[in-house]
């Protein structure tokens, strides 16, 4: 599908933040590896730099941290309605992969607001046909696999293929465990943690990722087991980054 003009433009633009961001989050990790005390805000640096060259110079840079306090980067695309978010989306996806994670595959948290989209982006995605899927090939290799929440995709599906989850966003928020339908009854995860006997597997997870919920507490009889039905989503979390 040709891109329209505004469309090149928005891409580039996504590009040179991605660019800059790279080179930020290259420096941030260098630093956070000799001294903790170090850390900065890298997303912001990398757009402060970003705008000099670019058309988005009044935007608003939002800080975000994900569940370890850690700086998350974050954009927004707007484009006016029938101004092709979906097709903008797959070629965000892409470059995100190619210039930020330096990688071709992982998972895809895809968010949509009614039912009546939904069905037509899961369709779209799924016809190997549709210039969304063809775009998403192109950038993983010919690895995409297209997944509802009710599916099961394992550890080795992410690091073999671009895995996309498509959601509708009712099943996405996130107001207290209760209502997190994402994991709710699914229990399709469970492959990503250890098995419930290898409890020091357990507290190594744990000591990456403390924002994990757990059966019990640090110093109980059995220790702490993590609980992978409500395990907390978050974009720093390697076992599904």
């Amino acid at each position: 599908m040709e891109l329209k003009d505004y469309q090149k433009h928005c891409i580039n633009e996504v590009k040179v933040y991605l660019e800059r961001l790279a080179k930020s989050k290259a420096k941030y990790d260098r630093d956070v590896a000799e001294d903790p005390d170090d850390a900065f805000n890298f997303p912001q640096q990398a757009w402060e730099k970003a705008k000099g060259g670019t058309t988005f110079q009044g935007a608003i840079h939002h800080d975000k941290k994900n569940g370890l306090s850690e700086p998350l980067p974050n954009f927004c695309i707007k484009v006016p309605t029938g101004g092709g978010k979906t097709l903008l989306a797959t070629h965000a996806i892409g470059l995100i992969n190619r210039h930020y994670l330096k990688r071709q595959t992982g998972l895809v948290l895809w968010i949509v607001p009614t039912n009546q989209i939904y069905r037509q982006t899961l369709k779209a995605l799924r016809t190997r046909e549709h210039p969304y899927r063809q775009v998403l090939d192109l950038n993983s290799g010919g690895r995409t696999k297209i997944v509802e929440k009710t599916e099961r995709f394992t550890p080795s599906d992410i690091q073999e293929s671009l895995v996309v989850l498509l959601l509708m966003l009712p099943s996405a928020n996130r107001q207290n465990k209760e209502t997190l339908k994402i994991f709710q009854d699914h229990a399709g995860f469970d492959q990503f943690f250890p098995p419930d006997d290898r409890l020091p597997d357990h507290q190594e997870l744990l000591g990456q990722f403390p924002n994990l919920n757990c059966f019990s507490e640090q110093h109980s009889f059995f220790g702490n087991r993590l609980k992978p039905r409500w395990a907390t989503p978050s974009a720093s979390f390697s076992p599904l980054s």
